[in-house]
């Protein structure tokens, strides 16, 4: 069925009202394609439908999300879309696979002692950052073989001007021979402490501000590997998988698969997650960056992902 030209911005307003106190059913949830209004993300498909109760009195079927994205965009309303590609691994990132592989299982076998009650905390949130630091440090240097010395901790990071965060988690340098560039990590462990209220946008721009200041670390230097290793719990996970908070496809991605990170994309969230960039890179202007998934593992409780 044709979307009804009546329909006019008034009645998507009142849609989206709808929506932000009712929500959106799950099986009407968008993972690519998204209305942004008021920094909110919405299905334009589903608002459309929606909105055609307030324009004729019936839910709307019989279109499609391409046609409702066109009549959103003749209304005035702005439209993000999400492409994701393929980005096949190159012959450094197979070499990091068995580092990674490695990493995987020694946080998975750490993880899953606390849930089950064998480790020495009682709950994940006790675990920290450091944790994460020494299982990659641990899975380099052993089935890596990459040296001790050669492995930096808090390594100055030039192109960032604020000195509280001008560091950068992990550094190694090259292999003098050259037959391996230098690798940059940043890492990141979101988690909830007790009861305590959790910034969840603010914890969102800390993630993407680590993404950013590794795009940004020796960004003309060809010879150089940068990965991001995220671990969340399932407060964070929620948080970031629900498509309505415009974090999409983040957790989701499958492995070498990808998406370029737009400004629009960035720009488009909360004042919290705005500040965190901001400490990073405050040009109103800056290029796109490519965020690809190089291995994933989680449960209910807990993700772990590798990202590049």
């Amino acid at each position: 069925m044709p979307i009804p030209e009546n329909i006019s911005r008034e009645h998507v307003l009142k849609a989206l009202k709808e929506i932000d106190i009712n929500g959106v059913p799950k099986k009407h949830d968008a993972r690519n394609t998204f209305l942004i209004y008021a920094g909110k993300r919405y299905p334009p498909k589903y608002v459309i439908s929606l909105t055609n109760k307030y324009a004729n009195g019936e839910f709307l079927t019989g279109f499609t999300t391409n046609e409702a994205v066109g009549y959103l965009k003749k209304l005035g309303f702005k439209i993000e879309k999400i492409t994701l590609r393929k980005y096949p691994p190159g012959e450094f990132d197979r070499r990091m696979y068995p580092i990674f592989k490695e990493f995987f299982m020694l946080l998975e076998k750490r993880l899953t002692a606390v849930i089950e009650g064998r480790s020495e905390l009682n709950a994940i949130w006790q675990e920290s950052e450091d944790t994460i630091r020494y299982m990659m440090f641990y899975a380099l240097t052993t089935v890596g073989k990459i040296k001790p010395l050669d492995v930096y901790l808090e390594y100055p990071h030039p192109e960032v001007p604020n000195r509280n965060y001008a560091k950068l988690d992990t550094f190694v340098a090259p292999a003098p021979n050259k037959n391996r560039p230098a690798i940059a990590f940043e890492m990141k462990f979101h988690k909830k402490i007790n009861d305590n209220y959790v910034p969840l946008p603010n914890n969102a721009g800390a993630v993407f501000a680590d993404i950013l200041k590794l795009a940004l670390f020796r960004k003309q230097q060809k010879n150089i590997k940068r990965y991001m290793l995220y671990v969340a719990d399932e407060n964070m996970i929620r948080y970031l998988t629900k498509p309505g908070n415009g974090y999409e496809p983040f957790l989701s991605l499958e492995e070498n698969t990808g998406f370029k990170i737009a400004r629009e994309y960035l720009t488009e969230k909360p004042r919290t997650f705005i500040n965190q960039l901001k400490k990073i890179h405050r040009q109103k202007k800056s290029s796109q960056s490519l965020l690809s998934c190089a291995g994933s593992r989680g449960t209910s409780n807990w993700q772990i992902r590798i990202s590049h």
